[in-house]
């Protein structure tokens, strides 16, 4: 039996490996082929088409000579529709019999379209269950999708949604990921050297916060649910004998309240155990500013990158984003990631339909004082109703979103009106991004900055000077020809009076993208047993 599973790329690519060559593998591909390789003897290939460098017809053409019984593609980032379906479209085409799975944050809410622009089943939320039972079926000689909860299928003609399958309790059970299946020389951080090796890894799901713009809690729940230290250890020296020298711990939140004690064991674990690996989490201020010994401990094991999502500058916009974030506490965040050696990225939002020209300047100006404190990078996304998200179902039944090409919804480009012109956010994200590098280095350069940078960081922040002087032509080119491209084309976009979707369709994704995807906690229903190591 063979599987074929596919990372699509968007329109425009990764951002940040663009900017800083910062390719990270396709966790969520290589744990459902490890599920696979659970339930069966399965042949799995995994396609990355930005990593392989493949095109839409290169990967149609892979899939005829691979002639595989499953496909399956992930839509993590909304932007990556189009070319999904363009895959689902030219593969049914020429392998009329391979099952073609869409999974993912993106496919989960929008799971109608899918179906009609191509694929078989949409996974709902988490697919490790689904994937193996779906598996198991074909390897047993038949295909009955009636019984495999989680899923939305098309049967005799009609849409079919299945009974929502329940959270995964206990994610010691999942299977290893096939870490095995990608090969580490095309997943790099060049930023920092040609030979520094990046891979991803989970050790938790759910969020418990409530972040408005946010699809991750729709999407894994709002239960966190951790896996234990041990199983933690075991990925990491399956990655360390692959040869990898940095970690991506792609949890949403890497350190939750709760989880404190247990994290603290941990860094001492991999410390004791000689597991210490530079590694990359995603981290709350808040949680960071009151726990400056667990970051000390966390840089002794390895912590070299933090982002931060620190979204505003004006705590009155915080407080409409659900956000639950102080603005005393960033500051001190930053200070105490500084302190300890830790690249400090911040992610940082511009354009929420409740923000006004002046809270976004707030916000700009506020990134220069976290800078003056230690950050070291930022990211100036621009607020974007996602599907499965609050402020898309209110967008959509305020008439708010004038484009439905999920082409545009990269986090880079207006979408939706809202207090401010579309084309200023833009110029104003773009400026807030330029300027923040212009005023870290003639601040450094012009010795007027008075803070000390920690060794532990220094090196990396060279290497990182370096790349960036190599890549100025790639940003130059950036600000001077395609910014002014982008915005006559926002404006463009942002003139039309409708987003030209018909109520039905409207209407239909306010509903998927307001459903609920698990069970209710509590629920008995029958878990698929799985193999574990």
């Amino acid at each position: 039996m063979k599987a074929l599973l596919v990372r699509p790329t968007n329109p425009t690519g990764s951002g940040y490996n663009k900017s800083f060559g910062f390719m990270p593998t396709p966790l969520g591909l290589l744990q459902l082929a490890g599920d696979l390789r659970a339930v069966g003897n399965w042949d799995i290939k995994v396609v990355d088409m930005e990593a392989d460098s493949l095109s839409v017809s290169d990967v149609i053409s892979l899939a005829k000579s691979y002639d595989p019984e499953i496909v399956g593609i992930t839509l993590h980032a909304t932007a990556s529709h189009n070319i999904s379906t363009q895959l689902a479209k030219g593969i049914k085409q020429e392998l009329n019999d391979s099952l073609i799975i869409a999974g993912g944050h993106h496919a989960t809410f929008v799971p109608s379209q899918m179906l009609a622009e191509g694929f078989d089943i949409v996974v709902l939320g988490e697919g490790d269950l689904t994937m193996m039972e779906i598996g198991k079926n074909i390897q047993e000689g038949y295909r009955d999708l009636s019984k495999v909860n989680g899923i939305m299928h098309k049967k005799d003609g009609k849409t079919v949604r299945n009974p929502p399958a329940p959270l995964i309790d206990d994610l010691d059970k999942l299977p290893l990921p096939a870490f095995d299946l990608v090969r580490k020389e095309l997943y790099r951080i060049d930023i920092f050297n040609e030979d520094q090796y990046v891979a991803c890894m989970e050790t938790a799901r759910g969020c418990p916060y409530a972040c408005d713009f946010c699809s991750v809690t729709p999407t894994w729940g709002n239960k966190w649910r951790n896996k234990s230290n041990s199983r933690i250890l075991k990925e990491i020296e399956e990655i360390k004998k692959l040869g990898y020298n940095w970690i991506f711990f792609v949890d949403d939140i890497f350190i939750v309240w709760p989880n404190r004690s247990q994290r603290e064991k941990l860094f001492r674990e991999m410390i004791d155990r000689k597991l210490t690996i530079n590694f990359i989490t995603q981290i709350r201020a808040d949680v960071t500013a009151r726990n400056p010994q667990l970051i000390k401990l966390a840089s002794d094991a390895g912590l070299r990158v933090a982002f931060l999502g620190i979204e505003s500058g004006s705590q009155e916009t915080l407080k409409k984003m659900h956000k639950g974030l102080a603005i005393p506490d960033s500051v001190k965040a930053v200070k105490v990631l500084h302190e300890n050696g830790v690249i400090v990225f911040l992610g940082m939002m511009l354009g929420a339909p409740y923000e006004s020209l002046k809270d976004m300047i707030a916000t700009i100006k506020f990134s220069r004082k976290l800078a003056d404190v230690g950050a070291d990078g930022v990211q100036f996304s621009i607020y974007t109703p996602l599907p499965g998200t609050r402020i898309f179902v209110n967008s959509l039944e305020h008439n708010s979103i004038f484009t439905l090409n999920w082409d545009f919804y990269d986090l880079l480009t207006p979408v939706a009106r809202t207090k401010v012109n579309p084309a200023i956010i833009k110029l104003l994200s773009v400026y807030a991004n330029h300027t923040f590098y212009l005023y870290k280095y003639f601040k450094s350069k012009l010795r007027i900055s008075k803070l000390k940078i920690p060794d532990r960081k220094l090196e990396l922040l060279r290497r990182a000077e370096k790349y960036i002087w190599r890549k100025l032509p790639f940003y130059l080119r950036g600000t001077f020809i395609d910014l002014p491209k982008s915005m006559i084309g926002v404006l463009r976009l942002s003139m039309r009076k409708t987003n030209q979707v018909s109520k039905d369709i409207l209407d239909l994704m306010i509903s998927e993208s307001s459903k609920i995807i698990y069970l209710e906690q509590g629920d008995k229903n029958r878990y698929f047993k799985i193999k574990t190591e």
